[in-house]
């Protein structure tokens, strides 16, 4: 298949637009314009182990969706795992109100072979929402101890997953609704299977684990003074900020919450905003590279949606070239 004359138009244009934004940031404000410049001095070394975090992390997640739907009735192989997430996190960098986790949903749920798979696996994604919270919980725990952040949104994230988890105990009035019973057969799934709901919460954990690796390395970047003590503050805030999709990818509210963090303990604002954007722009890296190679594998299955998929791939691949460039190359 050849890539058509708008394809190219598009790809040119996504690609001109965040290479304006890199080599001219003064545009955007002086602090924004003086991060930008604590970027340019980041250790490119640190970076990438960033990036391995990053992957790391997103591996992670394709196992815990796979066990999840595994638990639910659904098979889905690695590659169509990878291609499912990939493309809804592909969605998510561009799009708001985390429309991208529609599309994970919609993609996931055609492995299972059952009437109203779509709200079966919007109860498996209820499940892992819960599950990932509990580990983001831990999180927050360790981080109070060490003094990094308080104690309270311990118990907001238990609130959130004591409310998915009262949806279990529903009366049986409620159950007889088909909807809802499908939504509850997919995070009951889990409630059922005590294998499936420890390997969730393991690869869930490890997920965690990973992103918090990864932003130790960020830290390590920028040069930030005992870089786990500034990924406790960082990792906690950056996701806190993500469950308020209101721009795409939160671009610009999930670095100023890693800035206000860390300027509340005394990191100078141009270095603390440098290390929100690097944290975003290295992930986003991530999630366009993951979609725009799950693009391209489900055009080699679908020949129906090989026209669009090649379309997302042209401009996922520009733009991840381009932050690619920016941050590792040093292009900018």
């Amino acid at each position: 298949m050849t890539i058509s004359r708008r394809q190219l138009l598009i790809s040119t244009f996504a690609l001109a637009a965040l290479a304006a934004v890199a080599m001219s940031p003064h545009l955007l404000g002086s602090r924004v314009g003086s991060a930008f410049s604590a970027l340019g001095g980041a250790d490119h070394g640190w970076l990438l182990a960033a990036g391995a975090g990053f992957v790391g992390a997103f591996g992670c997640t394709v196992g815990a969706w796979r066990a999840g739907f595994a638990a639910a009735g659904g098979r889905i192989c690695p590659r169509n795992a990878v291609a499912g997430l990939g493309i809804g996190a592909l969605v998510n960098s561009f799009a708001p109100a985390k429309l991208g986790d529609a599309v994970k949903v919609a993609l996931c749920s055609r492995a299972i072979d059952a009437p109203g798979r779509l709200w079966t696996a919007g109860g498996v994604y209820a499940a892992l929402a819960a599950a990932r919270s509990l580990a983001l919980a831990l999180l927050v725990v360790v981080a109070s101890v060490t003094g990094a952040v308080p104690l309270w949104p311990v118990f907001a994230l238990c609130a959130v997953v004591g409310a998915l988890g009262a949806v279990g105990f529903l009366s049986g009035r409620v159950r007889e609704h088909p909807r809802i019973a499908q939504v509850l057969e997919g995070f009951a799934a889990l409630e059922r299977s005590p294998r499936a709901l420890a390997t969730v919460l393991g690869w869930t954990l490890a997920m965690v684990a990973c992103r918090l690796a990864a932003t130790v390395a960020v830290a390590a970047a920028l040069g930030l003074p005992h870089p786990l003590l500034a990924a406790l503050l960082i990792l906690p805030a950056l996701d806190v900020a993500s469950a308020f999709p209101i721009t795409p990818g939160s671009i610009g509210i999930g670095s100023g919450a890693v800035a206000m963090a860390l300027a509340g303990r005394g990191i100078a604002m141009p270095q603390a905003l440098g290390t929100g954007f690097a944290m975003q722009a290295i992930e986003t890296l991530v999630s366009i590279s993951a979609g725009t190679l799950g693009a391209l594998w489900l055009a080699t299955e679908h020949a129906v949606v090989r026209r669009w998929t090649f379309r997302v791939a042209a401009v996922g691949g520009s733009a991840a070239l381009a932050l690619l460039g920016y941050l590792l190359l040093d292009l900018g």
